[in-house]
């Protein structure tokens, strides 16, 4: 089976979303990656380029079609939203029925409880998947104090005034801040000479190599997650993975991650407060034994999301819409039939009662001619 695989461009440097490629690939289907640059002025993936393949994913980004649903286009599209295109951290929002509508009659693959739930209450066939990385082979360390680590990204979202907020208690030994912000983001505010001495503040940009920003991270023990909202959350994922105690807003998806005190601390972001880091080396124990059971669970649950992939969006929605290519294989005169036959027995046997005493010579043949349908289909 050939996948295209249509995501957004900035994945492309990142290789944030390269792990589900990979496993779609090691499950024999051929993936092809179509890069979506219209995020910054560039072209978006033409329909054209990708409809003749046997499924359509598109993460994040998606297609420009000329119709009004998908389903109608092809039989196999599967959309990935991610939790922070909507921005559902800043408050009420605007109704999204208008967004979703082009999806109704296709597949949602979501990596967000929140989006999941969404999706399957406007009616549109969901499949919720949890991500975990694997456990490093080295826990993060706990003796010699709390080290602190914070990729300052979005100025507007997390700053270094939030972060000073949270450590005003002084129980980090150090901090170290990496400055490598988000495209169309500003520059950062930095700490003064004073917050530099005071909280023992270092300082990084950013590393051609990742190994050696991995090297970095590796010496520290709590993490202060980037940003306000996640799609799926891999940096914070990776501390999980590496027995770090994991700080967040109190927002997706960080919060469908972490147990407050358990395996990591949440905070209000539009008031934080100093933190309590007492139980930090029990949070980041608890963090990488949830990456543990968390990565099992994924790679057990992997056939699933194959099949979910694999099977035609219209198999989800018997009964509620026909999707033409398939439709051609019978003639619509017969289906509108026995439709139109089906509704009025059933009508019939409400209204009057001689259908209703002789339902059980009909209803039968009702039934089994509605079941051959759907096994046809």
């Amino acid at each position: 089976m050939r996948v295209a695989y249509v995501d957004h461009s900035f994945h492309e440097k990142t290789r944030s979303t390269s792990f589900l490629a990979e496993m779609m690939r090691r499950h024999g289907l051929v993936v092809d990656c179509f890069w979506d640059n219209s995020w910054q002025g560039g072209a978006p993936v033409a329909w054209e380029d990708v409809r003749t393949y046997d499924a359509v994913m598109m993460f994040q980004a998606f297609c420009p079609i000329p119709a009004s649903h998908y389903r109608t286009l092809h039989p196999n599209v599967i959309y990935i939203p991610m939790l922070d295109q909507f921005g559902l951290w800043r408050g009420p929002m605007y109704n999204l029925t208008g967004f979703w509508e082009p999806f109704q009659g296709s597949k949602i693959l979501n990596f967000s409880i929140g989006l999941h739930s969404m999706t399957l209450g406007l009616g549109i066939a969901s499949h919720l998947a949890r991500y975990y990385q694997e456990p490093k082979a080295q826990p993060a360390s706990f003796e010699g104090g709390l080290h602190g680590f914070f990729w300052l990204r979005r100025e507007r979202e997390i700053s270094w005034s939030t972060i000073r907020a949270l450590i005003s208690r002084n129980q980090l030994a150090s901090l170290h801040l990496h400055l490598a912000v988000d495209p169309g983001t500003p520059p950062p505010r930095l700490p003064t000479k004073a917050d530099m001495d005071h909280y023992n503040v270092t300082i990084s940009n950013w590393f051609e190599d990742k190994t050696a920003l991995d090297q970095l991270l590796e010496k520290k023990n709590v993490f202060f997650a980037p940003r306000a909202e996640e799609g799926i959350g891999q940096s914070f994922l990776e501390a999980f993975a590496r027995g770090q105690c994991v700080v967040a807003p109190r927002n997706g998806t960080m919060n469908e991650y972490i147990i407050p005190g358990v395996n990591g601390l949440l905070y209000d972001l539009k008031n934080p407060a100093p933190l309590d880091l007492t139980s930090a080396s029990e949070m980041g124990r608890l963090a990488r034994k949830a990456s543990a059971i968390g990565a099992l669970t994924w790679t057990t649950s992997e056939r699933q999301l194959i099949d979910f992939i694999l099977t035609p969006s219209e198999k989800l929605y018997i009964g509620k819409y026909d999707h033409p290519a398939l439709a051609r294989e019978y003639p619509s005169t017969v289906e509108q039939t026995r439709r139109k036959l089906s509704h009025r027995l059933v009508h019939l046997s409400r209204n009057y009662r001689i259908f209703r005493a002789t339902r059980a010579f009909w209803y039968p043949l009702i039934t089994f001619a509605r079941n051959r349908l759907r096994a046809r289909n």
